[in-house]
């Protein structure tokens, strides 16, 4: 980590860092995307001189970026996505505001989850909200998973006994009962 923290005298390169370096270096590059490396590699490059380079170039524009992302986490719907899909699109955002310097704490987590949340959830907001000690994200998403597989499994039994009705019906009506 030293060869990323701060940069290293002329005179303090010894062999071990002048085999270390490099080698930091050409991991650095061949981790970054194309579009990073044409802006950062140039010739004779430290390891601390590129992370540097990468650092000024991921918190370039940190505001308009965070703005960019707060709007987009406050605007994300459910629609037909499964809950878990959906919390991990949250999670996704959330983790992006963390890495620039504006992380979104737990309760904000809760409230943007119960936010987007799908109609069909609608009458689970009030009980999530009115639970005296706050709810989790983690938690908020587990209540939420299992009403979607009652739900799930709601709406199987409801086809089979409809099946089952329709069969019956059938049947009475083959031998001319009502």
């Amino acid at each position: 980590m030293m060869h990323v923290r701060s940069p290293t005298p002329t005179v303090e390169r010894t062999g071990e860092w002048q085999l270390i370096d490099p080698s930091i270096v050409n991991w650095f590059l061949n981790t970054v995307s194309e579009s990073i490396f044409d802006i950062v590699h140039k010739p004779h490059l430290t390891a601390f001189s590129l992370w540097t380079a990468i650092e000024k170039l991921f918190l370039d524009n940190e505001l308009q970026r965070t703005v960019y992302l707060e709007d987009e986490l406050r605007s994300v719907q459910q629609d037909d996505i499964s809950i878990n899909n959906y919390r991990t699109k949250l999670k996704h955002l959330g983790d992006e505001l963390r890495d620039i310097g504006h992380p979104i704490f737990e309760p904000s987590q809760v409230l943007n989850l119960l936010w987007g949340l799908s109609p069909r959830y609608r009458h689970l907001k009030p009980v999530i909200t009115a639970k005296f000690s706050p709810r989790t994200f983690m938690s908020t998403r587990s209540f939420l998973i299992l009403e979607e597989l009652s739900e799930k499994h709601d709406a199987k039994a409801e086809a089979l006994v409809q099946q089952q009705q329709r069969r019956r019906a059938w049947i009475r009506q083959q031998h001319g009962l009502r």
